[in-house]
């Protein structure tokens, strides 16, 4: 069966980062590339705020929607890319929830946003669309930054010959808990062509802290309890490596001790220069509070290389 990646566009030049990196994949995977839009009702060039809403008005955004990605598909073919190519245009009304169900329907495999595209840069990193996309997703999400600089306009079209590999360097953060290990589950797919990866296994333990001298018995105690709990997490670790079958995919694992684990994930893909970071955006806790909380949130919105977010589908 056809992997499926759906590339949700809002007609802006941040939105179409997300194809180079689609086509990549979908070369790989031998999938189906489909370009989703949500038509936006359009009123005469002419006599632009005097038309009265209806359906001319939203078949004007209908028509508009369609030449759009006609012209997306044309430049991805003369790019040489092969794969099958699939338009939609959606009806109007909540983008999020209307590009949605439309994944759904489609039993999408993976879908690739940017971070932000139409209206003001500054109000969020992740803009209204994405951000209830994320939320609400049947299938994993690929979030890629821009870039171009925030406040920028982008007056150059996205390089659509590119196939950037983000497959070469795979940081997966991981707390013990089979929620967490859910950020794994796409990259058997993805890395079953047998191209070469690294895949960087890692958790993070908070630092032992005494609370009187280190030499008193009671600190002795704990700093070998924690000592323990390093170990531990080191061991779990390496039985999810061992479980792990990936072809050509080397393994490693990290125990880093620190306070934030989102400051321990950041700098960890910084020194490890990850080309990606897949990871849950649930975990120990439950997904309501952890459902674009406080580490996958701010993973996201801090991270240099795209990230890869699953969920639990029982939560879509």
């Amino acid at each position: 069966m056809s992997y499926r990646i759906v590339v949700p566009l809002d007609g802006s030049g941040f939105g179409e980062h997300a194809l180079p990196v689609a086509l990549s994949l979908a070369t790989r995977t031998r999938g189906t590339v489909n370009l989703v839009t949500v038509a936006v009702p359009q009123s005469e060039p002419a006599s632009p705020g005097r038309d009265i809403p209806g359906e001319a008005f939203v078949e004007r955004g209908v028509h508009h929607a369609e030449r759009y990605l006609q012209d997306v598909a044309t430049r991805i073919r003369s790019t040489g890319f092969e794969g099958p190519i699939h338009q939609d245009v959606l009806p109007p009304g909540n983008a999020a929830r209307t590009l949605v169900r439309h994944m759904a329907d489609l039993e999408v495999d993976l879908a690739i946003m940017t971070t932000h595209g139409r209206g003001p840069l500054r109000r969020a990193w992740l803009g209204s669309t994405t951000d209830g996309v994320i939320r609400r997703s049947p299938c994993p999400v690929l979030i890629l930054r821009p870039t171009a600089p925030e406040d920028s306009v982008p007056t150059d079209p996205v390089d659509l010959s590119a196939r950037p590999d983000l497959l070469r360097t795979i940081l997966v953060p991981l707390d013990g808990s089979e929620a967490a290990e859910r950020g794994m589950d796409p990259l058997a797919t993805l890395l079953a062509d047998g191209s070469s990866a690294t895949l960087h296994l890692m958790r993070v333990v908070p630092p032992f802290i005494s609370a009187g001298s280190p030499y008193l018995p009671m600190a002795i105690r704990e700093m070998s309890e924690h000592e323990l709990v390093e170990e531990a997490a080191t061991g779990y670790l390496e039985r999810v490596a061992t479980h792990l079958a990936l072809a050509e995919t080397q393994v490693r694992v990290h125990v880093v001790t620190a306070g934030q684990p989102v400051a321990a994930i950041l700098e960890t893909a910084e020194a490890e220069q990850a080309t990606l970071i897949a990871m849950s955006s649930s975990g120990r806790g439950g997904t309501a509070r952890l459902l674009l909380g406080s580490v996958a949130d701010k993973v996201v919105r801090s991270a240099s290389c795209p990230v890869l977010l699953s969920r639990n589908p029982e939560d879509a």
